[in-house]
This record gives C-alpha cells, sequence and structure tokens, in this order.
C-alpha cells in the first residue's frame, strides 16, 4: 500500500515498529504536494526543508511519530506567520508554537505548512483576499468548504495525514464532508486555545461555541488525535480539566433532518438515511426525534456571533478584509446583529442557556443525534460570492443544520458523506465511537 493511503494512525504504528522511516513518509507526501497543492492551494505556506531535517532527526515514538499534518492559518507555528488569511498580517511571525500545535508536535507529528483560510475564518468557503481560493480535491471547480478548507483539502487530497483546524460554525465539519474526509469537533473548552500573536483573546461566544478541531483519514485518526490535543491549560482560561467520558455501550440515537428548518437536498437526506441504518446494525437503539426548539438555534446563533462580530470586532479590521469577505460579512451577519442595545444581546444569551438546559434533558434520554451537516454537497467554487441578502438567507437556510452543535458547544464527527453524529457535552468518545461504527460498516 502507498504511504499516503495509510491512516495517521498505522503511519505512526508503522514507523514505531521500524516498518517505515520518517523521512520515506514525508517525501511520499512532499511528492503529492508537489503534484497537486499548486491546483488546490490547500496549503499556503510551507516548510518543507524544516519537515524533512525533523524526519531525519528521528522521534521519540509518540503516538504520532512521523505522521504529516497541516495546521490552519490561524494557528501559530513557532518561525512562521500567522495571517487570519488577511494581508495585513502576512509578516506577523509566530516566536513559539501554542499548545495545540505543540501537543501535536510533541507526540511526533510533522508539520508541512499552514492551510488556507478565509479572512478571519468567517465564511463557508475558503476564499482568502491574501492567499486566493482553494479548491476541492475531489473536484477542483467546487469549494473545499470554509473555514477550514485549507486543511480538509490537504487530507482529502493525500497532502498530509492530518489537519488541524477549528469549528465556531461548522468550519471543520463542513469542508471535512465536502471534502470527503472525517472531521472531528470536540465538546467546547476541551482543547486548550492560547495564541502566541495577537489577538490573544477572542470574543465571548467563542469561549462558548468554538472548538479546535481536525480532520484524517479515519474516525481512528481522529481518536488518536483528540487524545494528544485534549487537556486544559494555563494560557487558556476558557478551557476545562474534564476527563471525557468513556464511550458507553450503544443506546438510543435520534435522527434528526429538518427539525432545525434546514432545506435538505434527498442526496444529503438519503445518507443520513443510511447512516442510521448503520447504527441500527451496530446494535443502536435508533429512533425518529424531535429535539427542544432547535428551529430557533441557528438564528440565536447568527443574532449572538453576529452581533460580536458587527459590533465590536468589524470596526477594527474592516480596512483589513478584501472585498468578497466585507461583502460577505456584511450581507450575512448583518442581517441577524441585535444593534447596540446590549439588553437584546443579553436576552440572546439568556434564551441560549435556556435552549442549552432543555436539549440536555432531552439528550439523557438520545444521547446521540445522526443528522446533517450541510443541506447540500460540495457546490461550486463561487457560491458565496456577492450574494444579496436574500441569496444570503438562502444559503443560511441551507446550512443551518450544524450551527446548534456549536450554540451548545457539543461534540460532534463529519464523515465524508455530509452525515454528523453529534454527543452530549464531554461525552465526545461516544460520537467517535458511533462514527467508527458507521465507517466500518462502509458508509462513510
Amino acid at each position: 500500500m502507498n504511504v499516503r493511503d495509510l491512516s495517521a494512525a498505522r503511519i505512526a504504528q508503522r514507523v514505531r515498529a521500524g516498518e517505515l522511516g520518517r523521512r520515506e513518509v514525508v517525501e511520499a507526501h512532499i511528492e503529492l504536494i508537489e503534484e497537486r497543492n499548486g491546483e488546490l492551494n490547500a496549503l499556503v505556506d510551507l516548510r518543507l526543508e524544516e519537515a524533512l531535517a525533523e524526519a531525519h532527526a528521528g522521534g521519540g515514538g509518540g503516538p504520532l511519530d512521523g505522521v504529516p499534518i497541516s495546521v490552519k492559518h490561524n494557528f501559530d507555528v513557532e518561525g512562521m506567520p500567522t495571517t487570519l488569511g488577511i494581508s495585513s498580517r502576512a509578516g506577523l511571525v509566530a516566536a513559539r508554537d501554542e499548545p495545540a500545535v505543540r501537543r501535536l508536535r510533541d507526540a511526533g507529528a510533522i508539520v508541512l505548512g499552514k492551510a488556507n483560510m478565509p479572512d478571519l475564518a468567517i465564511r463557508w468557503n475558503t476564499l482568502s483576499s491574501l492567499h486566493g481560493p482553494t479548491r476541492n480535491p475531489r473536484d477542483p471547480g467546487r469549494s473545499a468548504g470554509g473555514s477550514s478548507g485549507g486543511d480538509a483539502a490537504a487530507v482529502g487530497a493525500g497532502m498530509a495525514a492530518l489537519g488541524l483546524g477549528s469549528d465556531y460554525g461548522g468550519s471543520i465539519r463542513v469542508p471535512a464532508s465536502w471534502c470527503g474526509v472525517p472531521g472531528f469537533r470536540p465538546t467546547t473548552g476541551l482543547i486548550a486555545r492560547a495564541p502566541v500573536s495577537p489577538p490573544h483573546d477572542f470574543p465571548p461566544s467563542y469561549d462558548l461555541m468554538a472548538s479546535s478541531a481536525v480532520v484524517g483519514r479515519s474516525v481512528e485518526d481522529l481518536e488518536l488525535a483528540f487524545e494528544v490535543l485534549r487537556g486544559a491549560s494555563s494560557q487558556d482560561p476558557a478551557s476545562v480539566p474534564v476527563e471525557p467520558a468513556a464511550a458507553g455501550a450503544p443506546g438510543r440515537v435520534a435522527v434528526l433532518v429538518e427539525e432545525t428548518g434546514a432545506v435538505i437536498d434527498p442526496e444529503v437526506e438519503r445518507a443520513v438515511r443510511t447512516a442510521a441504518g448503520a447504527l441500527r446494525d451496530a446494535g443502536y437503539a435508533v429512533e425518529e426525534g424531535v429535539a427542544p426548539n432547535l428551529r430557533r438555534a441557528p438564528e440565536l446563533w447568527a443574532e449572538i456571533v453576529g452581533t460580536e462580530l458587527i459590533r465590536q470586532r468589524l470596526p477594527h479590521v474592516r480596512d483589513e478584509l478584501g472585498p468578497s469577505a466585507l461583502q460577505h460579512i456584511e450581507a450575512f451577519f448583518g442581517q441577524f446583529e441585535l444593534g447596540p442595545e446590549v439588553e437584546r444581546y443579553l436576552t440572546a444569551l439568556f434564551e441560549r442557556r435556556a435552549l442549552a438546559r432543555s436539549v440536555a434533558a432531552w439528550m439523557e434520554d438520545h444521547p446521540l443525534v445522526v443528522c446533517p451537516v450541510a443541506g447540500m454537497t460540495a457546490p461550486p467554487l463561487d457560491f458565496d460570492e456577492n450574494l444579496s441578502v436574500e441569496e444570503t438567507r438562502d444559503l443560511f437556510d441551507r446550512m443551518r443544520g450544524q450551527l446548534w452543535v456549536n450554540l451548545l458547544g457539543l461534540p460532534a464527527v463529519a464523515l465524508g458523506d455530509g452525515t454528523q453524529i453529534v454527543a452530549r457535552r464531554f461525552h465526545d468518545r461516544d460520537a467517535l465511537q458511533a462514527a467508527r461504527a458507521i465507517e466500518s460498516g462502509g458508509v462513510s
């Protein structure tokens, strides 16, 4: 088998056993980068010579020994720029790795380069005003998704075995599902975020809704990366020192398709039904379920995030954004933001907490949910360019299915067929176990 076809887990296993050399692994991935990256534009800052030198120096036999990875451009890697996709930061070089990157490298992973992302990571499409667009490895005329599209495209094309990204509004799950690879966003707070480069802090909703996240070649790779990455850090006051619950026996699974009000293509719904069947075959009790008031959840996410973005962040960065990014933000979040009165923003936060409480109670009886990520498969590359407010709202309706997960800070595994498995907070291993059951059934 070609080295580039091996999962991250198998690469590390063979390197530790002496069956594969680290340099051999890195060279195989560099060969594919040279072959495909020019077309896909997935990796936009490379460190190939450094990666070869690290491979030659050897590793310590860690769980990711010799595994080539990509890192999204909003994470700090020592000696590399952290651009956030915008030109004003092109010269901002990180003095050291931030904690998530350091944990991966301490486990033996080798960073090949930084992956593309849209301006400020605010888009379901990877169009950067600094680096240009990233294309889908399965069809270069289509979008790789966003905002972690560079990582998903790199892994989907075989140029990296793992990709480190983030998920604040579907940013790992959308590109993973469109590029045909599994992606995982853990429970918010389980993986520390502590940037070395400014800005060092995030808006309040980030601490409630965002998560560092990974894409890989298999669900086993996601499990392996999660165990390496998880853990609190004193550098991140929002990280939590919680040991995730052990995976339990197969239990009840609710199938949710249109409960968020999402517009779902028949192909995506069929994938969800097929995944549900695979879980049923694996011993799960699968049933149709209606969660409490999830139809309101996507708007609530957009109101909270949009108010912070439009009222606090955008005034400081407006001049740094490309025209396409600015138009997208204003057309999208401008219709949801709640205005300057703090009472409306606080009311939305109270509503979010009430919904979180009711969904948590419901998930005691339905600890897993199988549902769509996006309402469609990978669209054309320019699908979100210069949309009117009405067209932007139509896009929002196609993408509602993943936003309730972020709103409530839940863990979710996306599969390459457009399906996701959602679990209760801190029950990340249940979601991974169910996703592995689907994968082993040949569904994903």
